[in-house]
């Protein structure tokens, strides 16, 4: 049970490591499909703009925002896997010093 529990939270670690790099370096594969719709409608608020020649700073200031968000996410969601699989860890550890400390002598 536990060594499936580890692998699984192992898993969720890489992937959503993977996924922080991806935001880092500014992939939008790396974001949900509602943040990927919301980032679509702002760079289409921003090209609009721009062929009139004008500026949005609230459009850029929504991009950012997401990113920032995302990355934040991602970065709690690693540190909880890993808070949890240092529990998991933890309790194994316990279990088998105290296995061994009921042997008989």
């Amino acid at each position: 049970m536990s060594k499936s529990e580890i692998r699984r939270l192992d898993n969720l670690i890489a992937t959503a490591a993977r996924k922080l790099e991806g935001v880092q370096k500014r992939e939008t594969w790396a974001l949900p499909a509602g943040e990927q719709a919301r980032m679509a409608g702002h760079v289409a608020v921003l090209v609009a703009k721009a062929t009139r020649l004008k500026d949005s700073p609230r459009a850029k200031r929504g991009i950012d925002e997401i990113w920032g968000n995302a990355e934040a996410r991602l970065r709690a969601e690693i540190g909880a896997a890993q808070t949890a699989k240092a529990e998991i860890l933890h309790q194994e550890a316990k279990a088998k010093t105290a296995k061994k400390a009921s042997g008989w002598w």
